[in-house]
């Protein structure tokens, strides 16, 4: 069972399972008819591709023709599977062949889209043309589907996915005590990151207009410095399971250090962004609900496996690990490891030149749920 906010991730999932599906045969024949006759390129009125005001300029105007033109001759198969694959085939090349690249917190954008670029103009060098980029991804593609692997295998049998679209807090309470395994879960960092931006490009193809993005941003876990406030979350969980994660998440008195720390800091202008304090404390409101609720619907002894950055704000450093690891604790999850990978997270460069570079932790945690809740 897998839970994915994201539109763009669940695409993903989506299009990988349709294509390790008996649908493969007639999907593998109508890829190589795309890649050998080209049927975009007989297309005189190309489709008008949404365009949101974070995207406007991302492609040079030739490209953006060709594509709203492979948009208009998908748009003519008749078969649903077929055009899901072949919009997922230019889902995978609008970086190469746009004016962005993803760069962290936001798209960095090529001085020729027209956008401000500051002291720094960013040249992307030679954008790929769209019809060469769009063959090399449909050979690929073609060529991956004649494969008996990854796609198929008679040596096993795979268990069936099932895929539920949404914030894993609303769905999680949702789940009955006690039924899941092992959970695996990379949740958003608490590093600014907007994968609303990043993904802005694609969330445009798969028809998110300006107040779907909005909404979007708004059920993201609290990670970057445009979430309000979730006033709604008390309704979502138990009155006893909300009381709890709330206490262990207020009796984390690190957290309630630096929480203190960035309010002085935001009351006397210290901080880059005002909604810094909100985020950070917001954030670990939100994942400290998220672990009690995986608590609750693991199995005795199954773990959960996490993993997630350390980050910095103000010179302060937030271990973002340990605290987690004690909200674990207060959930009824033992800490088996922090496993802390050999490559840490450089700091911003206005962090380094006010308080020097400090490399932070990112770390895999492997929690247990060794005995029931109390």
């Amino acid at each position: 069972m897998g839970i994915e906010l994201l539109p763009v991730g669940a695409e993903i999932i989506e299009t990988r399972l349709l294509l390790g599906s008996p649908k493969r045969g007639p999907i593998e024949d109508a890829v190589k008819r795309w890649r050998d006759e080209k049927p975009w390129t007989k297309e005189t009125e190309p489709t008008a591709l949404l365009q949101l005001r974070i995207t406007d300029g991302a492609f040079p105007p030739e490209t953006r023709r060709e594509l709203g033109c492979y948009i208009r001759g998908l748009e003519r198969e008749t078969d649903e599977d077929v055009r899901r694959v072949l919009r997922f085939a230019a889902l995978s090349i609008l970086e190469e062949i746009s004016y962005t690249r993803k760069d962290g917190q936001y798209l960095h954008w090529d001085y020729r889209s027209g956008r401000c670029q500051g002291a720094h103009p960013f040249n992307k060098g030679p954008l790929r043309p769209f019809g060469a980029a769009i063959v090399d991804k449909l050979t690929e593609i073609y060529i991956d589907l004649g494969k008996s692997k990854p796609f198929a295998s008679t040596k096993r049998q795979n268990g069936a996915l099932h895929l539920y679209k949404g914030s894993c807090l609303r769905l999680l309470p949702q789940f009955d005590n006690d039924t899941f395994d092992c959970i695996i879960t990379s949740p958003p960092y608490c590093n600014r990151y907007d994968y609303t931006r990043t993904y802005a490009l694609e969330l445009a193809m798969l028809g998110i207009g300006e107040e779907d993005l909005r909404n979007l941003r708004q059920e993201l876990m609290s990670c970057t410095v445009e979430n309000r406030d979730k006033l709604y979350l008390q309704s979502l969980f138990s009155p006893d399971l909300y009381r709890r994660a709330v206490r262990a998440i207020n009796s984390q008195a690190e957290l309630q250090i630096i929480l203190r720390y960035l309010d002085e800091k935001k009351e006397t202008g210290g901080l880059n962004n005002q909604g810094i304090p909100r985020m950070v404390r917001n954030y670990f409101l939100e994942l400290g609900l998220i672990i009690f609720e995986c608590a609750r619907v693991l199995k005795p002894s199954a773990p959960l496996v996490m993993i997630n950055d350390n980050v910095r704000y103000e010179g302060a450093n937030i271990p973002v690990d340990l605290i987690l690891s004690s909200i674990a604790q207060e959930a009824g999850l033992a800490v088996e490891n922090i496993w802390v990978l050999p490559n840490g997270k450089g700091n911003s460069s206005q962090q380094m030149g006010a308080h020097g570079r400090e490399e932070t932790r990112k770390c895999v945690y492997v929690w247990r749920r060794i005995f029931p809740e109390q």
